[in-house]
């Protein structure tokens, strides 16, 4: 018992010393995605707003309504799971 403590506390002072970064918890990856799907929806909606091409409204109207189709169901598993910022 007291070897696995004393290997978890040299295993946590090399991860600084070489500076390894450490794996995210599930809450800082869903936090990562909700980020990133905002984003996304914020692209998104402005190049739409600097379309010239006819053409490209279809489009450009799928990805919004995709990305905010994400953004929305990652708020809501953030909210299941109680998540605060």
């Amino acid at each position: 018992m007291a070897f696995q403590s004393i290997a978890n506390v040299a295993g946590k002072l090399y991860s600084q010393v070489v500076r390894i970064p450490r794996e995210p918890t599930p809450e800082e990856e869903l936090a990562g995605a909700i980020k990133k799907a905002r984003s996304d929806l914020e692209r998104a909606e402005s190049l739409f707003n600097e379309i010239t091409s006819a053409e490209m409204v279809d489009c450009l109207s799928y990805d919004i309504m995709a990305a905010k189709s994400r953004y929305s169901y990652l708020l809501r598993l953030a909210k299941e799971k109680n998540l605060r910022r």
